[in-house]
């Protein structure tokens, strides 16, 4: 396979129009409004918006960036170094909101380089408002964005200016927008080692040999290197979910890559089919129509993030849902753009000559697969609370150390130590180093139940501490008494 058509006239990089700039705009603000409509709701959580608001706080602060809900150091988690970048945005004015502006800007601009893609790839302008277009409707990206908040939303501008700088032949500026996106999660590796495999399709084996060092040797130097140093010689946090695939369990990647050469009948059993074949109908029902034999290589670019969401005993890591399908969606996006114009070179017409269709299929998909409906239903679960809840949290000292529910956790994250309650139970000496307990005895929301959530507001009470209870929303503030 050969490199993909490039017209030379569109190697620059020439402003798209304004309306597109008015669009990108209007999208953003929409996007940031939802995120932050569910936030108010009281629907955000600890994973993984707690995590990261904390982080970026203590970084503002010059503290040591450590999650106190993971217990790990942020470099330890999943190597985003380029989450470093929102400091300074904190130290002005710390806030999660920039979060979800960052979030939505990165989502929403990728439409930026997919622009400058289309016009490499000889598209007119109706075609490349189709390709953006596209990008805007692919109901992944629409849901990841109520999700919480994940640093690769920022990379995936900068996975499609790489797919363009290979393509114009700017060799600095791919590597350099590679090794960028690495720095947002480690995951991105696979997409990374997926691009070495196009380029290989392809025959460029000087590209696909650079790509494929950079994305592995990141890779290794994270889990040999890197992780375990940070994380107590720990290595992958993630590799606990692939334990199934050996017998016995896997203890490390090691174990498991020797698994599946040596006993792939076990690894063959232990995948959920049914599961897998419907994640990737789902990923391919909005765009599938438009690939053709030029798309292979980007489908092909693929196979890395696909086989590591499909092996994973996490179901979260194989719907339209999280954020684990979001790298793959532009890649098929750009994909689709390559059967677009291996149809215009052919002279097949029935696409362009029907571009109402495309549009109209787009957004159907978008409308069974996105989840705007939540904020009808789901999203509002909560709103008796959100009152109580905000009444009481300005109650809490921004000092204290506190533990407190899923769901609030993101409203009381900019301090020093906040720990969210699960099922397991807390001992003595971790009581002993919290102030104050926020808990919902009727909502203890994602990771904790009713019953462990009235255990231990028991077990606080017979520590002595004093706890104020809300019995018609279910609040209860526990302090420890001062000595």
């Amino acid at each position: 396979m050969t490199k993909p058509h490039v017209n030379p006239a569109a190697v620059r990089f020439e402003s798209p129009p304004r309306l597109f700039w008015l669009i990108s705009a209007l999208l953003v603000g929409l996007f940031w409004g939802l995120a932050a409509f569910r936030h108010a709701l009281l629907q955000s959580n600890g994973f993984d918006l707690g995590i990261y608001d904390q982080v970026a706080w203590q970084m503002s602060q010059g503290l040591e960036p450590r999650s106190t809900l993971l217990g790990l150091h942020h470099m330890g988690n999943h190597g985003a170094w380029m989450f470093y970048a929102i400091a300074p945005f904190y130290r002005l004015a710390p806030s999660v909101h920039w979060l979800f502006f960052t979030q939505a800007l990165g989502l929403i601009l990728t439409a930026w380089p997919l622009w400058h893609l289309g016009t490499q790839a000889g598209l007119k302008s109706r075609e490349r408002w189709l390709i953006c277009g596209l990008w805007w409707l692919q109901p992944v990206v629409f849901n990841v964005n109520l999700f919480d908040f994940h640093p690769e939303t920022w990379a995936m501008p900068l996975l499609a200016l790489a797919i363009w700088a290979n393509r114009a032949e700017r060799r600095r500026l791919w590597l350099l927008c590679l090794f960028a996106m690495m720095g947002c999660r480690d995951g991105l590796t696979l997409i990374v080692v997926g691009l070495a495999l196009e380029q290989a399709l392809r025959r460029r084996w000087r590209r696909a040999a650079e790509a494929l060092l950079l994305g592995g040797g990141w890779l290794l130097f994270l889990a040999a290197g890197l992780y375990p140093i940070l994380n107590n010689g720990n290595g992958v946090a993630a590799v606990s979910r692939y334990n199934h695939l050996c017998e016995g369990g896997c203890e490390g990647v090691g174990p498991m890559i020797r698994s599946a050469l040596l006993d792939p009948v076990h690894l063959l059993g232990a995948l959920d089919w049914a599961n897998i074949l419907f994640y990737l109908f789902l990923l391919s029902l909005p765009l599938a129509f438009y690939w053709r034999r030029s798309s292979l290589p980007l489908l092909a670019a693929t196979l890395p993030l696909l086989a590591v969401n499909s092996l994973s005993s996490s179901s979260a890591q194989r719907d339209l849902t999280h954020q684990y399908s979001l790298p793959i969606t532009i890649l098929l996006v750009v994909a689709s753009m390559d059967g677009l114009t291996a149809d215009l070179r052919q002279g097949r017409l029935w696409l362009t000559r029907r571009l109402w269709f495309c549009y109209f299929w787009a957004t159907l998909s978008w409308a069974l697969l996105a989840k705007p409906g939540y904020f009808l239903d789901l999203y509002l679960s909560r709103v008796d609370q959100m009152w109580p809840a905000h009444g009481l949290i300005r109650r809490i000292p921004s000092d204290a150390a506190v533990l407190t529910n899923s769901h609030l956790f993101p409203h009381l994250s900019h301090r020093p130590m906040v720990k969210q309650l699960f099922t397991k139970p807390l001992r003595k000496e971790e009581l002993s180093q919290l102030d104050t307990a926020l808990l919902n005895r009727h909502d203890p929301g994602w990771g904790s139940n009713i019953q462990h959530t009235a255990a231990t507001i028991e077990q606080l009470q017979a520590m002595q501490w004093v706890c104020e209870e809300d019995d018609h929303s279910g609040f209860v503030l526990c302090q420890r008494p001062t000595s």
